[in-house]
């Protein structure tokens, strides 16, 4: 189940809690009175794993950040002392071990893909194409391992009540 450090209603971001008992976050509040709110939405947008919530989840990492800041027209810096305290604080609470093998199973099928796109194939004795053909042929079972995981990271963040009903996150 989701740990629930935001709360999201009518589209929006607001505090739990949470923002008033943990110091990490409870230091955004209160050292930055005016733009806490939009730090939070960049801290959820950057750390929630769920995919159903956060629209940037599926961002290549090496992207998220510059689209986020940008697309919530952020006036502050992230690598200011608390936010960036904050950042990691909520990385390390939504973290869990399927989580870590998901983000791992991502990053490895990036990386291939993007090799296969951009390597150019070299015959020969100390060619390639070997490797490359190695990689397309076992690319099905990577991402169903991949797919594997992903579905078991969906499953440990679903909310269920009884009967099998979804539980919003902003109830």
């Amino acid at each position: 189940m989701l740990t629930r450090l935001f709360d999201v209603q009518n589209g929006v971001v607001v505090p739990t809690e949470h923002c008033y008992t943990l110091k990490a976050l409870k230091d955004v509040m209160d050292n930055y009175p005016e733009d806490y709110l939009k730090i939070y939405l960049y801290i959820f947008y950057m750390t929630c794993p769920n995919p159903d919530m956060n629209p940037f989840f599926n961002t290549p990492d090496i992207d998220k950040e510059f689209i986020i800041l940008k697309e919530i027209q952020a006036e502050f810096s992230p690598e200011d002392d608390d936010i960036f305290v904050a950042l990691e604080f909520c990385r390390r609470m939504y973290e869990t071990p399927t989580s870590r093998a998901y983000k791992g199973m991502a990053s490895m099928l990036d990386r291939l893909a993007r090799y296969m796109e951009t390597t150019q194939i070299t015959a020969g004795r100390d060619g390639n194409i070997n490797s490359l053909v190695a990689a397309a042929k076992n690319f099905d079972q990577i991402r169903a391992s991949f797919k594997g995981v992903y579905k078991d990271l969906q499953d440990e963040q679903s909310s269920k009540v009884r009967g099998g009903q979804g539980l919003a996150y902003d109830s």
